[in-house]
């Protein structure tokens, strides 16, 4: 027996425990091997049971913020937004000493998706953007580079009617990563939409150079290049869109225009038939009427 204890002894070795390694309890374990079946079920399109797997995996340990998190995922991508944003607001209480980034921002957008809703009140929706205004605003302190919460941020102080402070927001989200054309499109067309077609037509130049795929890069191009009274240039850029996305309405609507303006008729017309074709629900009225209105006028020869 001593001889079998010896050779033990020599040939198990012995596993050295940092201070700073943490071994999960059993209860976290469990846990996590029941988030993971919930995110199994959900690959699966099997939503009932992910978020039932999810719920069982916080009831073992309430304290785990990524089983929180990830059953906001599930309510999120069901539109459940109320249930989704007390799922983020658990995962953040429950962070601990390893927090994360993400959670916050899931929080944010889940939050600004509540103001989106139709019919809320426009002081709901303000109360809204500026309160995810303050989570995108926390996710950037636990991480600067997060530059999809300087990008939302941007969109929401816009939407706030605060040009300024989203100028700032957009142009941060460019410097931390320019290749997210999404930055550059926003600036660009808020800065037409504010009457300075110039500097939304320069920041778009610069992202097609960055970016010259992206349909709505050249679309905000093509609007600025109209507002300046450039329509030869706004066919060509509102031409390079359609080419990569061919349904999309607002660059039909704005090439139709474009070519109105040059009085090509037969292309005008052409084009926004196309647009009020594919133009749906949430398409402004008086875009629609605009078009309407600019087929009659092409096709009255007198």
């Amino acid at each position: 027996m001593r001889s079998i204890l010896l050779l033990l002894a020599l040939s198990v070795p012995v596993v050295a425990v940092a201070p700073g390694c943490q071994l999960a309890s059993r209860q976290r374990v469990q846990s996590t091997n029941r988030m993971n079946e919930g995110i199994k079920a959900e690959k699966k399109g099997n939503t009932s049971s992910a978020e039932r797997y999810l719920k069982e995996a916080i009831e073992i340990d309430p304290t785990h913020s990524k089983a929180h998190y990830t059953l906001g995922l599930v309510y999120q991508k069901q539109s459940k937004l109320v249930d989704a944003a007390k799922a983020f607001e658990d995962a953040v209480e429950n962070m601990g000493d390893a927090p994360d980034a993400n959670y916050i921002f899931k929080l944010g957008v889940v939050t600004a998706a509540q103001g989106e809703q139709a019919g809320a009140a426009q002081a709901d929706k303000e109360a809204k953007y500026k309160e995810a205004i303050t989570k995108y605003q926390e996710t950037l302190k636990l991480d600067p580079n997060h530059y999809q919460a300087s990008y939302r941020m941007g969109v929401l102080y816009e939407r706030l009617d605060n040009p300024v402070q989203a100028d700032s927001a957009f142009r941060k989200a460019i410097e931390l990563n320019a290749n997210f054309s999404a930055s550059f499109v926003s600036l660009g067309n808020m800065y037409i939409d504010y009457g300075h077609a110039n500097v939304g037509q320069a920041v778009l130049e610069t992202g097609v150079k960055v970016n010259d795929k992206d349909a709505d890069m050249w679309n905000g191009l093509g609007r600025a290049q109209r507002a300046l009274n450039k329509p030869k240039e706004a066919v060509d850029s509102f031409k390079t869109a359609k080419a990569i996305d061919p349904d999309m309405p607002d660059v039909l609507f704005g090439l139709g225009m474009a070519y109105a303006d040059l009085r090509q008729r037969n292309e005008a017309v052409e084009a926004l038939q196309g647009f009020l074709s594919k133009a749906g629900n949430d398409v402004p009225e008086h875009l629609k009427k605009a078009a309407n209105s600019t087929i009659a006028r092409m096709q009255d020869v007198i």
